[in-house]
């Protein structure tokens, strides 16, 4: 009897190789990899938004480089080039977590619901991997916008800090001054989903032509930095838009308003301004997330998994 009761057990436990990762590991491998990333690219993320928000005046083109050398020369060197550091980590955390979480929360359910209606495969098409990495990131958004909001304008102006900072928005717009640039930001929720669409699509396609089983951390790194750079390029009229919504200090322009200021003053590659940037940060930024999130899902897989089976050990005894 206690025999046949262990090989009942055995047979519950699922194998390692079928073991989903729950929301809560995705999510906490997303914002290891995300935090780590970030102090990494931090000097490009100031220099970039230091080119997008560039005074009218400032009529001499300056590349990033030269961005990130004239701070460190004019803005107290390392210190400088990490301003407002603090605030874009809990940001970065924040957005992260729940981004992750929610994403992989929402996919899990509309697996089951593709296998409730009679589907064969539980696997999503392109409209529901989409719609769902949108939603997740609109959610996500929604908790972190207010924080970098602060973190744009202390990378901007850095001689405030983090409360002055925020005292000057609520004075400037009121409350919803902390949500500046949150409708533009509803049409960038398709970055994020463009991006995690566009890495499983490259690495379903890298897999199946190379017959292989996993990536190396390499090529996680290189194809997730490919994919965050095609869904920058196709957003980044929008990127620039909220960015200058919301480092503009007291302009209330609209989306609209803003598209359309900018046109006038340079053309459409007004639009495009920083881009080249943009698109640098956005590479390096995601592949070191996306290698260092494999990395940390790992083990993590193997953590949980183990809870797993001592929690259905457990159930089973105690039947």
């Amino acid at each position: 009897m206690e025999e046949r009761k262990q090989q009942q057990q055995q047979q519950d436990i699922i194998p390692f190789e079928e073991y989903k990762l729950p929301p809560l590991g995705h999510a906490i491998s997303g914002a290891v990899g995300s935090t780590i990333a970030n102090l990494f690219i931090y000097p490009l993320d100031i220099a970039t938004i230091r080119l997008q928000l560039k005074k009218e005046g400032e009529k001499k083109k300056t590349g990033i480089l030269d961005t990130i050398r004239n701070i460190y020369k004019k803005e107290d060197g390392l210190h400088g080039l990490y301003a407002g550091l603090g605030s874009d980590t809990l940001a970065t955390v924040l957005s992260s977590f729940i981004y992750f979480y929610c994403y992989t929360a929402l996919r899990n359910v509309q697996e089951v619901m593709n296998k409730s209606i009679g589907k064969p495969y539980a696997r999503l098409n392109t409209a529901q991997e989409l719609f769902l990495g949108a939603e997740a990131a609109l959610i996500s958004r929604l908790f972190t916008t207010p924080v970098s909001n602060i973190t744009t304008r202390l990378q901007v102006s850095p001689k405030n800090g983090f409360k002055e900072t925020a005292f000057d928005i609520f004075k400037e717009k009121g409350l919803t001054g902390f949500w500046t640039g949150y409708r533009a930001s509803i049409i960038l929720v398709t970055n994020p989903s463009i991006t995690y669409f566009m890495f499983e699509k490259i690495k379903a396609t890298f897999l199946r032509t190379q017959k292989k089983t996993h990536l190396t951390g390499f090529q996680v790194f290189l194809f997730s930095a490919l994919a965050k750079s095609i869904a920058t390029m196709v957003t980044y009229p929008f990127i620039f838009t909220r960015a200058k919504m919301v480092g503009d200090n007291g302009d209330k322009k609209g989306i609209l308003e803003t598209i359309k200021y900018a046109v006038q003053k340079d053309g459409i590659s007004g639009l495009y301004k920083g881009m080249q940037a943009q698109i640098m940060k956005g590479f390096f930024s995601q592949g070191i997330m996306y290698m260092i999130k494999d990395y940390v899902a790992t083990y993590l897989a193997l953590v949980f998994y183990h809870s797993f089976k001592l929690k259905m050990k457990a159930t089973a005894a105690s039947k």
